[in-house]
């Protein structure tokens, strides 16, 4: 089950990040954001969510959940103090909310392949014994 969850999870933050492009110019002009900075968020949300979907299929471990809360419940402040600003024509909106999405999910996708979830790469390393062929 908690492999779903993560699943899930990749899945909708793979959605904003195909929507963040598609809507690109509303949310430069939303936001008060320089584009490269939109770009910026847009890009590391869709490889966070990949990884994410990685990690589910693959370990999915219940002990990472609080890692998923965490992004998600800051990502939702964020969105609303961004909100506020933007409404408020202040150009922080955009560093808020973009800023946060793009650090936030730099530092999900860290915490999916780090340490003891990220791939053994031991297991793929060919062996360096010596051969028959050389005695």
């Amino acid at each position: 089950m908690m492999k779903f969850g993560f699943v899930a999870d990749g899945v909708f933050k793979l959605l904003v990040a195909v929507a963040l492009c598609a809507f690109l110019p509303a949310v430069e002009s939303f936001l008060i954001a320089p584009r490269w900075l939109a770009i910026a968020a847009a890009v590391l949300l869709f490889l966070s969510a990949a990884t994410e979907i990685s990690y589910g299929v693959r370990q999915g471990e219940k002990s990472y959940v609080k890692y998923l809360a965490i992004f998600d419940a800051l990502w939702v402040v964020s969105t609303i103090v961004a909100i506020i600003f933007a409404l408020a024509e202040s150009p922080a909106a955009g560093y808020v909310w973009l800023g946060y999405t793009g650090l936030g999910s730099l530092g999900s996708a860290i915490v999916c392949t780090t340490g003891a979830n990220g791939p053994d790469f031991a297991d793929d390393e060919p062996s360096t014994g010596t051969s028959a062929a050389s005695d």
